[in-house]
């Protein structure tokens, strides 16, 4: 189990696995029968020599979103001068510290092949292609960043400990991760994009996200359920799948790029979608219901 209790209850099913919550500490998980060898796992999401992952010219998109999270640290925390990356994707976001914000030490972890060659040969990077768990680290950091990662792995409060072992004194680390409690996620269920059983193990709440934090000595400093990149995507995605009873049609076909028919049709009402998604989920910025959870916790000092 993804915690450390015995006790849970199944509150959800799509296809042969089991969602379960556990009934202390709320942590949602998958309970499958055997978790993969996350090596292998993502040895291919990264598809491409440069690290990326879609057609049509999104990697450049992708690399702006990079440019922006690069800015909000940079403003958390304006004196930091080290950063540890956990999950690193491209590594443009360490790319964009180092060369603008002019961050001594840019590190962090990649386990697929092509982002960590990429992001260590061409970015220049300091990338580890090890598990977080694996790696014995001499440095303390003043920011540490888990951008969509803790959903992928099978023990998150093993992180959360190493991460706060890792800390610098009142060092920061920045947490985003789907919503189990998002508007979407309830309206529709196994149709919900971020629920990608294939690599999500486990599921969080603001609450038991927190409770986890806190458990560690973590003070909240910031909190809220938006993110402009991710937020009105996994919206839309998400009712156009329940809509039309599939599987992120659209979302793969901005991966694979082989257009047919049956894409015009999921393009469609994704794009009618996506702006009313945008405005629900902005309004819904600081409440528990919205899209993706955001949180910037602090390491106790004492």
């Amino acid at each position: 189990m993804p915690c450390r209790h015995e006790k849970y209850e199944i509150i959800m099913e799509k296809g042969n696995v089991k969602i379960c919550q556990c009934d202390f500490c709320n942590l949602i998980f998958a309970n499958k029968e055997k978790i993969q060898d996350l090596t292998k796992n993502y040895e291919n999401y990264y598809k491409k020599e440069t690290g990326g992952r879609f057609n049509f010219g999104i990697e450049y998109l992708v690399r702006f979103f990079r440019f922006l999270r690069a800015l909000k640290i940079f403003f958390l925390k304006p004196r930091s001068k080290s950063i540890f990356d956990i999950g690193s994707g491209r590594g443009w976001m360490l790319y964009y510290l180092k060369r603008y914000f002019k961050y001594k030490i840019t590190a962090g972890t990649q386990i697929s092949e092509n982002a960590y060659n990429f992001s260590k040969e061409k970015l220049e990077l300091e990338i580890y292609n090890k598990d977080l768990l694996e790696l014995e680290l001499n440095n303390k950091f003043d920011i540490i960043t888990l951008w969509h990662i803790l959903e992928h792995v099978p023990d998150p409060e093993a992180y959360i400990q190493k991460i706060e072992e890792l800390l610098d004194k009142n060092g920061l680390v920045l947490i985003e991760v789907p919503n189990f409690n998002s508007w979407t996620r309830i309206i529709t269920k196994k149709h919900w994009l971020a629920l990608d059983l294939k690599h999500h193990i486990t599921f969080f709440t603001p609450n038991s996200l927190t409770k986890l934090l806190n458990k560690y000595n973590f003070k909240i400093k910031n909190a809220n359920t938006f993110s402009l990149e991710y937020s009105a995507f996994t919206s839309a995605q998400s009712i156009v799948n329940l809509i039309t009873d599939s599987d992120d049609y659209f979302f793969q076909w901005l991966q694979e790029g082989k257009l047919n028919f049956k894409i015009i049709f999921h393009s469609l009402l994704f794009l009618i979608l996506f702006p009313v998604c945008f405005l629900i989920n902005l309004a819904l910025y600081f409440s528990k219901n919205g899209e993706i959870i955001n949180i910037v916790a602090e390491k106790n000092g004492k």
